[in-house]
């Protein structure tokens, strides 16, 4: 639809109630809340993979099976050993040799490694892991001693048994009860399944755990499938040439001119072989936009994927085309343009022009096909039409043209940042997708340098889409904590659950009751901060005291109603000294409701793959707030990679004065949590550290250790301490992870 332009008053009118209503919606936080998904599809518990996805063994070759290990940095891509057969081969042939003989993907096989025993990823695995790389016959209760298991050790033996098991599943699959059934309901982990595909009942039967399967899927959807959004452009270390994502294939630039007429290669991201085979090949995109094409069906003009035809070739010569810019192609070269209106004698800028009108608020237009498009905020310019220059005119020059009724949207693949936020957004189908934090943009391999900013205002009138979230395997490809191998009671303590990792790569040395879930008191402290600065909440800005919204049990800054504090005091005073109503002002500073904010990060804690956690308020008061040592270690490692957070979790004391006062209470002195952060005579140090006690939960405690001697770093997570004595366990588990006993007793275990 289309309308005369001095029918604009209208239009100017809306603009200004919009900027009003954007003030208000930015006074009283009424954004509404996001709707978070994966960058993969959403985990579905019946349908794991297909069967077509488990049994193609065709698409690969050894060495593409070689180039996924290298391009993950792998222990595996210079691994040799004996085959089943005796025979000294590489684990790359090893994988695609089993993948043959039982036509199952090596794909499968190498999710099962890393699933297992984090071998894809694990840059120094041991030996155990290496023996029992696929937890191929290693049952729940069974022993590694028992002969019927020890014929299975050793790296080949279980590669070949992962992979043939599945086959005889196949093969048999109505042969014995054990072997789970697809559309036959089954209960996992107290959760009914229905199997929909064989491919998934098999996983089951392999591992009968939700958590496990779940895992599978994200490495799966991760390493395997396409992530980025339409309109990305992506590129190989190894080669010259580049691509356009859309529609879940790549398409070829055949050549540099043709690249920098549609996209600008700064904005492309590098993608490993193996990242860049997940896309199909779709067609070569072989022609420079605009590109004046003479076939023998006709001339046609090239406008992005679309083709539009001349009238006649007395058409061409009349707007001026140069006979020497003609370029001669067969009606087969044509294939897969959509055919657009055609370009006539009276049709004007077929190639657009950007018009800027002098006296009417230097309003920008994009002027095409006798039409004027609304350019509503000036980065368009940059995003969609840095190729074209702006020619300044007047309403008196326009006064004939019609003006359409949508304005002009972002192209796809532009990256936006909303002016004094935290919100970050990639365009994709004209629709914003929030990237949900610093993390998944830098794992995404977007650059800072081509965000451009936007208002508020231009942010609320363009659609919301889903949010972009990564997997944890992508975003920390080195994390090594999900591993199913067995994590053995090294420590010999009371305490109802202990874990001692590696940091950072998250490898689990010795713990107990890992996997067991428990209140985490003020632990969620460290999610309600990682949330709030993904949101809106800024660091720069003060909180005022509402007793309505942000009471929390215990005073310590006795804090009245219409006190200021500024939002990084409130932050560190948080994390330092575990203060509730500085928490609850965080979570209702960040834009979002509390109920929304809550939501979101339990949205996160499912993308990130703590799937045994979940937040039921910003304080940690509420003893349904629960999680696991295993879950702890991965949320601990994934928040100190934001440096506000782990500074502040460094901090022995903190002061800061108010930044409004009403009781002259203005300066506080607070002091961390962790009394073992003020004995300076320990023989190490603790890097950051988080506190938490309620009754339910007990003392709960989570640490970053460094050795004074060696500089090693280690996670210590302690759940269900007596409060009596509080730190005396955890300083014990601290001094043995540094001893030199420790490391034989986990070098014996290894």
């Amino acid at each position: 639809m289309c309308y005369n332009i001095y029918m604009n008053s209208k239009r100017i009118i809306f603009i200004v109630v919009m900027k009003k209503i954007i003030a208000l919606i930015a006074i009283f936080g009424l954004f509404a809340p996001f709707s978070y998904a994966l960058a993969e599809a959403e985990f579905n518990s019946s349908m794991i993979i297909t069967d077509e996805d488990m049994q193609n063994c065709a698409g690969w070759t050894a060495n593409d099976v070689q180039t996924f290990l290298q391009d993950k940095g792998s222990y595996l891509a210079n691994y040799k050993c004996e085959d089943v057969s005796g025979t000294i081969k590489s684990a790359a042939e090893i994988i695609y040799d089993a993948a043959q003989a039982y036509t199952i993907s090596p794909k499968f096989l190498l999710v099962t490694l890393q699933k297992e025993q984090s071998l894809v990823t694990d840059e120094s695995p041991t030996q155990k892991q290496l023996d029992w790389a696929t937890g191929f016959a290693v049952c729940d209760g069974c022993y590694l001693s028992d002969p019927k298991v020890v014929k299975y050790k050793g790296f080949a033996k279980q590669v070949d048994g992962a992979a043939g098991i599945i086959r005889w599943y196949y093969d048999n699959k109505s042969t014995k009860s054990y072997i789970k059934q697809k559309g036959a309901a089954v209960y996992i982990d107290n959760t009914e399944v229905v199997p929909q595909s064989w491919a998934t009942a098999f996983l089951y039967t392999y591992t009968p755990h939700l958590h496990g399967n779940k895992n599978f899927w994200r490495l799966w959807n991760t390493w395997f499938a396409g992530l980025y959004p339409n309109g990305t452009v992506v590129t190989n270390a190894s080669s010259t040439n580049y691509w356009l994502i859309q529609n879940g294939k790549k398409r070829l630039f055949t050549s540099k001119s043709v690249l920098v007429s549609r996209a600008d290669p700064k904005m492309a991201i590098t993608l490993s072989e193996t990242d860049l085979n997940n896309y199909e090949n779709g067609t070569n995109i072989a022609f420079s936009n605009y590109s004046l094409l003479k076939a023998p069906s006709g001339y046609f003009l090239v406008d992005y994927d679309m083709i539009r035809p001349f009238a006649s070739a007395d058409v061409v010569s009349k707007i001026g085309y140069n006979p020497q810019e003609v370029v001669d192609v067969s009606d087969n070269d044509l294939f897969g343009y959509t055919l657009g209106p055609a370009i006539n004698a009276s049709t004007t800028a077929p190639q657009g022009e950007i018009y800027k009108i002098t006296d009417l608020n230097n309003s920008l237009y994009l002027h095409k096909n006798d039409i004027l498009y609304p350019i509503t905020d000036s980065s368009l310019l940059k995003t969609n039409f840095a190729n074209l220059s702006i020619i300044n005119k007047t309403k008196k020059d326009i006064a004939n043209l019609s003006v359409a009724n949508n304005p002009i949207v972002f192209t796809d693949g532009a990256l936006l940042k909303v002016k004094d936020t935290n919100r970050l957004y990639v365009v994709e189908n004209g629709k914003k997708r929030r990237i949900s934090d610093e993390q998944t943009f830098l794992a995404m391999g977007y650059k800072k340098t081509n965000l451009v900013e936007i208002s508020a205002l231009t942010a609320f009138t363009v659609p919301d889409g889903e949010a972009l979230y990564i997997s944890n395997a992508l975003a920390s490809s080195e994390y090594l904590g999900d591993s199913e191998s067995v994590v053995e009671d090294l420590f010999k303590t009371k305490l109802p659950a202990y874990l001692v990792a590696e940091y950072p790569t998250g490898r689990i040395l010795a713990g107990k009751n890992i996997d067991t879930k428990r209140s985490i008191a003020s632990l969620t402290k460290i999610l309600v901060a990682y949330e709030a600065l993904n949101q809106d909440f800024n660091l720069k800005k003060s909180t005022t005291y509402n007793s309505k919204l942000h009471t929390a049990y215990n005073n310590p800054l006795s804090l009245i109603n219409g006190e200021k504090i500024l939002n990084k005091d409130l932050l560190y005073t948080s994390l330092v000294a575990s203060v509730n109503n500085a928490s609850r002002m965080m979570g209702a500073s960040s834009g979002l409701t509390e109920k929304s904010f809550i939501s979101a990060i339990n949205t996160r804690l499912e993308q990130w793959g703590a799937d045994n956690t979940t937040i039921t308020d910003t304080t940690g008061l509420d003893d349904d707030n629960i999680s696991t040592p295993r879950d702890v270690l991965k949320i601990f490692i994934t928040a100190l990679k934001n440096s506000t957070i782990k500074d502040a979790m460094s901090d022995v004391t903190y002061s800061f004065k108010e930044v409004l006062n009403k009781n002259k209470i203005v300066t506080h002195n607070l002091k961390n949590t962790n009394d073992l952060m003020q004995n300076s005579k320990k023989t190490y140090r603790i890097l950051a550290s988080k506190t938490g006690y309620t009754d339910e939960a007990g003392a709960v405690l989570v640490m970053l250790i460094e050795s004074k001697t060696t500089k090693e770093q280690y996670v210590i997570i302690t759940m269900g301490n007596g409060s009596a004595n509080r730190f005396v366990e955890p300083n014990k588990l601290a001094l043995w992870a540094i001893s030199p006993s420790s490391t034989a007793s986990i070098a014996n275990v290894k």
